[in-house]
């Protein structure tokens, strides 16, 4: 069962983000839905190594409509307990109708510290930097950016003290900033956050599924404020491979 001081700390997390989404969500001027779904197999190459190939589809209900296919291979190593080093290169293909069709190859390189603090509680904070090289298919044309995203998360055992043992329910909660590393000096601050909230289950130590809602606010423009808001359902299955 779910102890006394642990639903306070996830009560306390929970209202933490939804209140900093609230702050930030002033003059929207538009709001889009969307839906996520994630296949993430993850294969062991050795004590230090992992692999994990994500496979990815986006739908954004907005105007153009979006709709994204995705696969994103990441190397992870592990040199201690409490740091990964990760890196990869991710790919995007992006249809947006009348604005056309982009591709995107995304090699990026991270470092994600990891501490369990207290009954199986794990916070995680996942720094990446992002060299993102989009190409119009249509157009022909090549734009660079440069991308800088960090992500501090907590998952939060429910039924059980650790989130290691079989049939075991978790609450994650996240927040995660983005900066166009080009723009951050000339515009300021971040141009998109993500606030992301919702519960996992560990069916066994192969699969585990997570069921999520994601609220991203984007700023378009140094001349704007966080004007675009996305209210997003995700789904992710994921598989350890032994």
């Amino acid at each position: 069962m779910l102890t006394v001081r642990r639903q306070h700390l996830l009560i306390a997390i929970t209202a933490s983000l939804l209140i900093c989404g609230a702050a930030s969500g002033q003059n929207i001027t538009t709001r889009n839905g969307g839906f996520w779904l994630d296949y993430d197999p993850t294969w062991p190459l050795s004590a230090r190594w992992t692999l994990d190939v994500v496979a990815a589809t986006r739908v954004f209900d907005s105007k153009p409509f979006l709709w994204e296919a995705r696969l994103q291979p990441t190397l992870t190593f592990s040199p201690r307990k409490w740091v990964d080093l990760t890196g990869g290169v991710w790919f995007v293909y992006l249809s947006a109708g009348d604005a056309g069709n982009f591709f995107e190859t995304r090699p990026y390189a991270g470092v994600r510290f990891k501490l369990d603090i207290w009954r199986g509680v794990r916070l995680s904070n996942h720094f990446r930097v992002e060299d993102r090289i989009i190409r119009d298919l249509e157009a022909g044309e090549t734009e660079r950016r440069r991308r800088l995203r960090d992500k501090i998360q907590a998952l939060i055992p429910i039924n059980h003290r650790n989130l290691s043992g079989d049939d075991t329910w978790y609450a994650l909660v996240n927040a995660e900033l983005f900066w166009e590393s080009n723009l951050i000096f000339e515009e300021g601050g971040a141009r998109q956050k993500r606030y992301q909230a919702g519960v996992g289950w560990r069916k066994n130590s192969t699969w585990s599924f997570e069921f999520l809602y994601l609220l991203q606010r984007i700023r378009p423009n140094a001349s704007t404020s966080f004007s675009v808001t996305n209210h997003i359902i995700n789904v992710r299955i994921i598989q350890n491979f032994k």
